[in-house]
């Protein structure tokens, strides 16, 4: 098994890459076939390094590593027995990402507040506003996003609606930039959370102070 140890090899030839690399919308297929080889060689009791309570999150921790890689069925593998709400968030956003909307509006029920959500909703509104908008010709995908740019608080809920409308129906391509921006930012966020909770230290020191959301 790969240890997060020795010179954090892992976070060099996995979590690095993959926090730069942008997730589609609608996956058809795994990124990068090697690189569900070298997630698979994670241990998350390693990763935990004998934390009871990182254990979970060291689980969460890998299947977000193989939901950034676009390989859906192994991450839903782990995430599906993970019981807490990070573990239910990235159930939800595989679910997501494989078209089962409903499903996901489901596991996101499950998730309630996730800490992640107020930073989530700065990200949004720093590459979104109303104004950006004007152009949509689609008026439901365009209330939609004005719902979920003015909101208080994050609603994911709205943006699976927003995803649907746009994977479904809409198909347009600045907006499946500003999408899978969101999409990619949320995935961040939430792996940054799991580092937090598992392996603990600083984020921005083990990714070499580079600036992910």
């Amino acid at each position: 098994m790969q240890s997060n140890k020795d010179g954090n090899n892992w976070i060099d030839t996995i979590l690095k890459p993959l926090l730069e690399h942008v997730p589609a919308l609608y996956p058809i297929e795994e990124w990068d076939i090697t690189m569900d080889a070298r997630i698979e060689a994670l241990n998350p009791e390693q990763l935990a390094q004998g934390k009871p309570d990182g254990l979970l999150f060291g689980k969460a921790l890998i299947a977000g590593l193989f939901l950034m890689n676009e390989s859906l069925d192994k991450s839903h593998t782990i995430a599906q027995d993970i019981t807490n709400a990070t573990g239910s968030y990235w159930h939800a956003l595989m679910h997501r990402m494989e078209g089962d909307y409903s499903n996901a509006k489901y596991w996101f029920n499950d998730v309630g507040h996730h800490p992640i959500f107020s930073s989530l909703s700065q990200c949004v509104r720093e590459r979104l506003s109303v104004k950006d908008l004007q152009e949509l010709e689609n008026e439901a995908l365009r209330h939609k996003l004005e719902v979920l740019i003015t909101a208080p608080v994050w609603n994911p809920c709205v943006f699976i609606d927003v995803v649907e409308l746009q994977v479904s129906l809409v198909q347009n391509e600045t907006v499946d930039a500003w999408l899978k921006q969101i999409q990619q930012s949320e995935m961040q966020l939430l792996m940054r959370y799991c580092y937090e909770q598992s392996c603990g230290g600083s984020w921005l020191e083990a990714i070499g102070q580079k600036s992910y959301t």
